[in-house]
């Protein structure tokens, strides 16, 4: 009798095991990532992202501000001393003085926006890769998904690259027009033609 319940306990833990193994081997095929290529593009560029994203996260935001504030002031001068008329050269200096100002009040806006969306699709672009790699979503909804946060990280790190350039160029042109300004905006405050 003892020798039965000796068995049977072997045959039930050899039956648990079997089931514990066919169970693990079964799980482990489908920890297998079907969308490595997927994921490797994710990853890379989730970097990127990160990479943009510092890059405006260090743009001197006080120095734009100094910048457009200048000009803002240097415009509303102009407004003050009733300035109708004045020559071509000094029109066109302050169209110009007047564009920087957008440009830069335009960055900034973009700035805000893009650092917030930026994050966003980081959280994004990592969740849907981890998801890819152990998949966890239904293979008709791969493509649906992975096109979209794609797109959107493209779109994001481009939108970055243009509002640098933007900058970069726009910053310079201020250095340049200032001098002229403000040589103009000193004759204004002295009552005199420009």
């Amino acid at each position: 009798m003892m020798n039965i319940f000796s068995k049977s306990k072997w045959v039930f833990g050899s039956l648990i095991c079997l089931v514990v193994f066919i169970a693990l081997s079964n799980t482990s095929c489908k920890q297998s990532n079907n969308y490595a290529k997927q994921t490797a593009t994710l990853d890379s560029l989730n970097k990127a992202v990160h990479a943009a994203d510092s890059v405006l996260s260090m743009v001197d935001t006080v120095r734009i501000k100094k910048c457009t504030d200048h000009i803002t002031i240097a415009l509303e001068l102009i407004k003050m001393a009733h300035k109708d008329s004045m020559s071509k050269t000094s029109a066109e200096i302050f169209r110009n003085y007047s564009s920087v100002r957008w440009e830069l009040l335009t960055f900034s806006g973009r700035r805000s926006f893009m650092l917030i969306e930026m994050h966003k699709s980081m959280d994004q672009l990592t969740h849907l890769s981890h998801d890819l790699k152990n998949n966890l979503i239904m293979a008709d909804s791969v493509p649906i998904y992975y096109n979209q946060e794609v797109k959107r990280a493209s779109l994001l790190i481009e939108s970055e690259q243009m509002g640098m350039a933007k900058l970069n160029s726009q910053l310079p042109l201020y250095n340049l027009i200032v001098p002229q300004a403000d040589s103009l905006i000193s004759l204004i405050k002295n009552h005199k033609d420009i």
